[in-house]
């Protein structure tokens, strides 16, 4: 659990990847086979309840949502089912397939939308055919929006609201956002004003009243800007709003724009609108909440629009959802986000999608693209069901041809879908060169070597690709169709280049015979999918799946047993032919045998076959034949339908897991797959390929990649905050299941003995030299050390106190970890560490050091001896010591003791006071000395000794 939760080695991957190994290491038969399940089980509870906080805190479960396909992709690879079945994950799951339709599908029947996402349904039938002219229709629409957007007037303002101390890159983000959005109105018609602060002031570094003699002027006025050095109250930035949009001339051209009565496309929109751009959590008290409210009315009924963005970890969606204007409309990005992302979220955000927006949304839903993909299927299915009924003929018919273009185009879309896995491998491996390259240790290498890893690399690369193409039995299914269905193309090509007649063409027969297997694939593909999708019917077919699976293996003991009792039932007829003078062949009789057995699994043979012309033939023949029919009929068989029940149960027992896995692949599938289907994708694909190559040349290569690395930054930050809250509540220990809460129940009662004891013995003194027993009354009182408990009946202080040593933590930064910063020293009881000048990252570690509930953990300093301009430092669990270590020390020198918790949910009762050695002698300490002495008085008795000889 420790490694998992280290500091210096955190990874979102890592336990992932553990339980992975350990799913491969419990399918070996192998003597700890137990334990690794149990090992795998626990594992599979940390990761659950490691997003249990997720749960009731959107806020960062919005952050997790925007880096979620990288997670999601690595568990369905490494068949991480509980952790898909987490509700959390099922949550976002849901989301990912229905995207802007989450919540419209949940509504009342009594809604519009509710209504309106009812009729997408139905339009996904006739979408199917339509949506090329629609696309273009809609796509003018929305170029002439663009134009005339342009020409609007507007007075935008730009308030930048952030942290001193916040990363350079959501700066950067903003600026280019802010040069996007104003590329996008231009300038004739459009006034800007951009509002920060700088020097411990704000400034308006641009306002409506400023002309630019063009749009270049603008973009470097912006890129000009310069990263607020000091922090700022929302407050303060909302009052600036309001007299910025409260100057005469900008009302008076508001009005103008209010009191037109001629309406446009984009006349609708507001007149006004301020874009707050925030990085960090809002102060949400009773008063301060009071106040920005106030503020924010006072803008709203200025007619001013008001969209607030949050950029980076720390701003929540939650916060900023009651300063938008337009139904709420608030965004949160992290700061990888490219400029022309976020700045169409604003333009949305300010002016609402149009039609062409909508509409695309809808057409690259995975839940809409899923149910154009089966129409697809459907149709295809109809046409080959139509194929069946019709007759052979030797020329291809039009249905025919029909058909091979929706082959084709399957074909296109499953090596689409083979070369974009094969990307995602690559970029795998290009993220983990990068990472190697730019490490502390480089090895040195031949010339050959590059090549030879280059070429494993690439062998693996491509194993990696067939295996996660076909890990989706529907990629399966659909690989044996299109090979069928390309024998079935070579196979009436043949018949049409040597045939002239069906009638005795077996090649024509053959080929009909596939068409006939293709549509019974397809139908089982076709329909298939929809079923796993439901919840119920999904399970039972899951079930269906696993049990065909051990079918194959009982299948092999029919297999053994029919070939065992084959042979000699055979052998006893060809001697009793012998016997008899027959002439039948030994080939025919085996295999006539065979067949027969084979039947009689089915009850379909008969016992009359069996007859010979001698007895003692009979009598073996019917013998060898009885005892068949009781170890396949009645033992096998039964078998069989014991382990499918006892694989049956199994799966219902999981239905979830097993279910939200299935479904996991098809969301991913759909979220990635190209959403025009089958057979337009002829033409939409090539297009698309094509683009990706010219993109390249057209925009910046490392925009993807800085993504990539902005999610997995995002991601590294998350667990991190995730992993904190999981100590907290659990410690460094695995979750508790049902047979570990009484060992854990008695753990902590253990663990209370042991800190009452503590607490006891550091109140109260020995009784003489016996450390066991100690001293009562109020001479115990009187004579006590003294220990502070708030809230506590033990509330005592004693009057001896460090002179030396005083709590005052208000010059030091309590949030650095002791042993870390210069001229400090910590013993580290989590890790079991002392941490020190020697060691300043990775600690010295001590065996037995970690410490937990009710331990005693001391830290000893001597000022006695200081040598050197040193003194010690004794670090202490439980009375013994653990390690000692040193810092630089002079008389003028104050030394603060501090004691740090990693996260809020550790308590300590802590004690600082002034030791005296001689009130801690205990019995062991005694018989230290009682040794020395007796070792001492021994050298002197053998001195006297050589005296008196000499």
């Amino acid at each position: 659990m420790k490694t998992s939760a280290d500091k210096r080695r955190r990874t979102s991957m890592m336990d992932i990847k553990v339980n992975k190994a350990l799913q491969d290491l419990a399918h070996d038969e192998n003597s700890e086979k137990d334990d690794v399940k149990m090992l795998e089980k626990s594992i599979d509870e940390f990761i659950s309840a490691l997003i249990d906080p997720l749960k009731a805190d959107p806020d960062t479960k919005k952050s997790f949502q925007s880096c979620f396909d990288d997670v999601i992709d690595k568990a369905i690879d490494t068949e991480q089912k509980k952790f898909i079945s987490h509700p959390v994950v099922y949550d976002l799951l849901n989301t990912t397939w229905y995207r802007s339709f989450f919540s419209t599908r949940k509504k009342s029947w009594r809604s519009p939308g509710r209504w309106g996402y009812f009729f997408l349904n139905l339009w996904t039938v006739f979408d199917f055919v339509l949506f090329p002219f629609l696309f273009a229709i809609f796509f003018v629409v929305h170029l002439i929006k663009r134009v005339l957007r342009r020409r609007r007037e507007i007075e935008m303002c730009f308030v930048s609201t952030l942290d001193k101390d916040g990363p350079r890159e959501e700066f950067d983000l903003i600026k280019k956002t802010m040069n996007y959005i104003i590329q996008e109105y231009g300038y004739q018609s459009a006034s800007y004003c951009e509002i920060l602060r700088k020097n411990n002031k704000l400034i308006c570094d641009m306002n409506f009243e400023t002309s630019c003699s063009g749009e270049a002027t603008l973009h470097n006025r912006i890129v000009e800007l310069e990263q607020p050095s000091s922090p700022a109250l929302l407050s303060e930035y909302l009052e600036a709003v309001y007299r910025v949009f409260r100057t005469p001339n900008v009302r008076e051209e508001a009005k103008k724009v209010r009191y037109v009565r001629v309406r446009l496309i984009s006349a609708a929109l507001s007149s006004s609108v301020v874009v707050f751009f925030l990085n960090y959590t809002l102060d949400m008290s009773m008063e301060k909440t009071v106040e920005l409210q106030r503020l924010v009315e006072d803008i709203k009924d200025m007619q001013v629009n008001i969209v607030p963005v949050g950029i980076g970890e720390n701003a929540k969606l939650s916060e900023l959802k009651w300063m938008a204007t337009k139904d709420g409309t608030a965004l949160h990005f992290g700061e990888y986000e490219s400029p022309e992302t976020l700045g169409t979220a604003v333009i949305q955000g300010i002016e609402g999608k149009d039609i062409y927006e909508r509409y695309k949304d809808y057409f690259t839903t995975p839940y809409f693209v899923f149910c154009r993909d089966t129409l697809s299927y459907i149709t295809l299915l109809v046409l080959l069901f139509a194929l069946c009924l019709s007759p052979s003929t030797l020329s291809f018919s039009r249905l025919e041809l029909v058909i091979s273009v929706f082959f084709v185009g399957r074909i296109v879309m499953e090596i689409e879908q083979f070369i974009m896995i094969r990307h995602e491998k690559n970029g795998v491996k290009a993220r983990k060169g990068k990472r190697n390259s730019v490490g502390s240790t480089r090895q040195a290498c031949s010339p050959e070597d590059p090549q030879e890893t280059n070429e494993a690399g690439n062998d693996s690369i491509l194993l990696k690709t067939f295996t996660g193409y076909f890990s989706d039995r529907w990629n399966l299914l659909d690989f044996v169709t299109l090979v069928l269905y390309l024998i079935t193309i070579i196979l009436r090509i043949i018949t049409l280049r040597i045939s002239t007649d069906v009638s005795e063409n077996r090649p024509l027969i053959v080929s009909e015979y596939f068409y006939g297997f293709i549509a019974m694939f397809l139908a089982l593909r076709a329909f298939g999918q929809v079923i796993e999708r439901l919840r119920k019917m999904g399970t039972i077919q899951i079930a269906l799946f696993f049990i065909m699976s051990d079918v194959l293996g009982i299948f092999w003991q029919f297999v053994a047993l029919i070939l065992a009792f084959a042979l000699p039932i055979t052998k006893i007829y060809i001697a009793e032919k012998a016997y008899t003078s027959g002439r039948d062949s030994a080939e025919d009789f085996w295999w006539d045998i065979a067949t027969h057995l084979t039947w009689s699994l089915l009850g379909l043979a008969e016992v009359d076959k069996l007859d010979a012309a001698d007895f003692p033939s009979v009598f073996f023949i019917r013998l060898l034949y009885g005892l068949f029919l009781i170890m396949v009929v009645v033992l096998l068989v039964n078998m069989m339908i014991a382990l499918l029940s006892n694989t049956y149960q199994q799966v219902q027992d999981n239905s979830l897991h097993e279910w939200s896995f299935k479904r996991a692949i098809i969301v991913r599938t759909y979220s990635k797959s190209h959403p025009i289907p089958v057979p337009f994708n002829i033409l939409s694909v090539p297009l698309m390929l094509l683009w990706n190559i010219v993109y390249p040349c057209c925009t910046s290569s490392e925009t993807r990649g800085l993504d990539e690395e902005g999610r997995r930054g995002t991601l590294n930050k998350l667990v991190k905050k995730l992993e904190r809250r999981y100590i907290e509540k659990y410690g460094y220990e695995f979750p508790l299941t049902e047979e570990r809460k009484m060992d854990h129940l008695v753990r902590q009662n253990e663990g209370g003995r042991k800190m009452t004891n503590q607490i006891v013995r550091e109140v109260f003194q020995t009784h003489g030299n016996k450390a066991k027993k100690l001293a009562f009354g109020q001479s115990a009182w009187d004579n006590s050390q003294g220990i502070a408990v708030d809230g506590c009946l033990l509330t005592y202080l004693g009057p001896d106190f460090c002179e030396k040593c005083r709590e005052d933590g208000k010059h030091f930064d309590c949030h650095k970890i002791p042993g870390c910063g210069i001229g400090t020293v910590g013993y580290h009881v989590d890790d079991g560490k002392i941490f020190e000048g020697g060691y300043p990252e990775v600690g010295r570690e001590i065996e037995g050091a970690v410490a937990y509930r009710g331990d005693l953990i001391a830290c000893e300093v001597d000022f006695v001896e200081v040598p050197d301009g040193k003194i010690s430092v004794l670090f202490s669990l439980n009375g013994e010591e653990v390690g000692r270590s040193s810092v630089e020390y002079n008389s003028k020198q104050t030394l603060y003791p501090i004691v740090s918790m990693g996260s809020p949910g550790i308590k300590v009762l802590a004690k600082m006071c002034y030791r005296d050695r001689f009130n801690r002698v205990t019995t062991e300490d005694i018989q230290k000395e009682i040794k020395i002495l007796q070792d001492n008085f021994q050298d002197l008795k053998r001195m006297l000794l050589d005296l008196r000889k000499k």
